[in-house]
């Protein structure tokens, strides 16, 4: 057995300037998501777009954390409460939302004009319990790619503070059959982990400030302690193929409108008052394909 790692790219300069991608990052980052259902790009984020979200998230997050009704992902002992991102203008920022170059791997994988039908958080308060695993669907998927999230940390990651877990390549065998129906949630069956764990063992990569992660919606993974005492947020987005039936939308005030730059997504987006309040929450979605 070959302890697997999980591929990061550092995009070049060029690419950097141009906001196109080369054809052997195209072709290595390809490689990874069929293989592997997940990919790293180290430096595709502003960290300067982080620092202003974090200073922000960061004292509303505390709050929610001490509000009874914030929804618990996994329960009180993980730590990890649901949160919303800030949707006024000055904190939207594309390479967050619709990245390019994130944007651009996923085509290739699922086609052009992928719909952007999410975006949420999750933030990881000091703890000792862990999530078990899981994938965050539950329905007769498609047994090809059909939706990939981007999950961005607002700070550097670490074992230290709670690095996501993943199962690299347990997307290839994945339909509704490996959940575990007398657990709560989305958990995998006790046996088919220990199957995948002889074959590849899970990882907790770490990583710098201003960089993303593609994961095939199908991966395996779990959320995992902080223990520091600093609240660390994850940001995520999903893109699904053109072709993908659902009414999932985004949740943004209709002062936005117009406004915001979605790149090469095609946003699908409820437009609600100004006097919708982000902090409550939206963790209750559907991803389900429609008939």
């Amino acid at each position: 057995m070959t302890q697997q790692t999980l591929k990061i790219i550092k995009l070049t300069p060029e690419e950097l300037s141009t906001q196109k991608i080369s054809s052997h990052t195209l072709q290595a980052s390809l490689e990874a998501l069929h293989k592997d259902g997940i990919l790293a790009l180290e430096n595709a984020v502003n960290t300067t777009h982080l620092d202003k979200l974090n200073a922000r998230m960061i004292p509303e997050a505390q709050k929610l954390y001490y509000n009874e009704t914030t929804h618990r992902n996994f329960g009180q002992a993980t730590g990890n409460i649901q949160q919303e991102p800030v949707v006024e203008g000055d904190y939207i920022f594309e390479d967050i939302l619709a990245n390019p170059w994130a944007t651009c791997i996923i085509e290739h994988m699922i086609g052009p004009n992928p719909q952007l039908r999410f975006y949420s958080a999750n933030t990881a308060f000091k703890a000792n319990g862990r999530q078990p695993p899981h994938i965050d669907v539950d329905f007769a998927m498609p047994r090809i790619p059909f939706g990939y999230c981007i999950n961005i940390n607002l700070v550097s990651t670490s074992p230290e503070n709670g690095a996501t877990e993943f199962w690299l390549g347990s997307h290839t065998d994945t339909d509704e059959t490996v959940f575990d129906r007398e657990a709560d949630d989305l958990q995998i069956k006790a046996e088919l982990l220990e199957q995948r764990r002889k074959i590849s063992p899970p990882i907790q990569p770490g990583l710098p400030k201003g960089s993303l992660i593609i994961r095939d919606l199908r991966l395996w993974h779990a959320g995992m302690p902080n223990k520091t005492d600093e609240p660390r947020v994850m940001l995520v987005s999903i893109q699904f193929p053109s072709w993908y039936r659902s009414d999932q939308r985004l949740v943004l005030p209709r002062a936005l409108e117009g406004k915001i730059d979605f790149g090469r997504t095609v946003p699908f987006v409820k437009w609600v008052g100004e006097d919708y309040d982000y902090l409550q929450g939206a963790h209750d979605h559907d991803l389900t394909l429609k008939p």
